[in-house]
């Protein structure tokens, strides 16, 4: 289900994903080969503190036997697509790929959002990596195009599959994401 937002709404989700988008530029300063992922889980939790925000993810969840989640970002390495918990075990290397997905409640209202940067940058890594992150960019912003009124949200991931079947990537499709709001899975 779809949950419908008002200008004003949308307006308060603006706000708090212009917190989240200074996030990222900061992290993405941050990310070098020796740093640790519960490094950045720090300097996550201090820029939204300092921007007057929540983390999204710290404490969330919780079911019984399952804890709540207990880290600012999600910040996964290579193979893991995505949710993995920071760690000051997980030391960045060159050539690494980090999938960073942070989110932050700014005035009730959720953003979230996810990147992914080469560890080291592009000279860091094979061609075909570099391929791989640049294609599946241009396949976010072709599925972005199709994000219109009149649209459904199926024009949306045709539009992302079309433009990986033909590099033959994959695309997941047992997470396939969610709406933000009021609460951040809607």
């Amino acid at each position: 289900m779809i949950v419908r937002k008002s200008p004003a709404e949308i307006e308060f989700m603006a706000r708090a994903g212009k917190v989240i988008a200074r996030l990222h530029e900061v992290l993405r300063d941050a990310v070098a080969p020796g740093v640790t992922t519960a490094q950045l889980d720090e300097i996550s939790a201090r820029e939204l503190r300092a921007a007057n925000a929540v983390p999204s993810f710290l404490g969330y969840g919780g079911t019984a036997g399952r804890p709540p989640f207990p880290a600012t970002l999600c910040t996964s390495i290579n193979a893991e697509i995505v949710h993995g918990i920071p760690s000051p075990r997980v030391i960045l290397r060159a050539g690494d790929l980090i999938k960073i997905d942070a989110g932050a409640i700014v005035d009730g209202y959720h953003a979230d959002s996810a990147v992914t940067w080469i560890v080291g940058g592009d000279d860091s890594v094979a061609s075909e990596v570099r391929d791989l992150v640049a294609r599946t960019r241009s396949g976010l912003w072709a599925g972005l195009s199709r994000a219109a009124p009149g649209n459904r949200l199926g024009d949306i991931s045709a539009a992302v599959q079309s433009h990986a079947d033909p590099h033959g990537y994959g695309v997941v499709r047992e997470y396939v994401g969610h709406g933000i709001g009021r609460a951040l899975h809607e």
